[in-house]
């Protein structure tokens, strides 16, 4: 893809394109680094005993998971890994600030 197509569109059309050429390769490897950040952020929900946090963290990685195996559509897909990489990441920070 050229920098100018690039530049006319967005950061996120761009990532939906790049996942599609290579849908399979990348489902894998996201879904293995947010199942991970979902644990850590399970982990220490447990450990904090906040069984809120915990049941969010749960259902946005399982909701990642099932539109990564259910082979949504591309934005759905990505917009649900970056909803839930960035909610675990702040129930980790949050909960190791504690």
């Amino acid at each position: 893809m050229k920098n100018t197509e690039i530049q006319k569109q967005g950061w996120f059309e761009v990532q939906s394109q790049q996942f599609e050429e290579k849908r399979f390769f990348q489902m894998t490897l996201l879904m293995t680094a947010q199942s991970c950040w979902g644990s850590i952020a399970a982990m220490l929900s447990l450990q904090h005993e906040n069984y809120i946090l915990l049941s969010i963290v749960a259902a946005l990685t399982m909701a990642s998971n099932s539109a990564f195996i259910a082979q949504s559509p591309a934005k759905w897909c990505l917009g649900i890994f970056y909803t839930s990489v960035i909610a675990n990441l702040l129930v980790i920070v949050s909960l190791l600030l504690m």
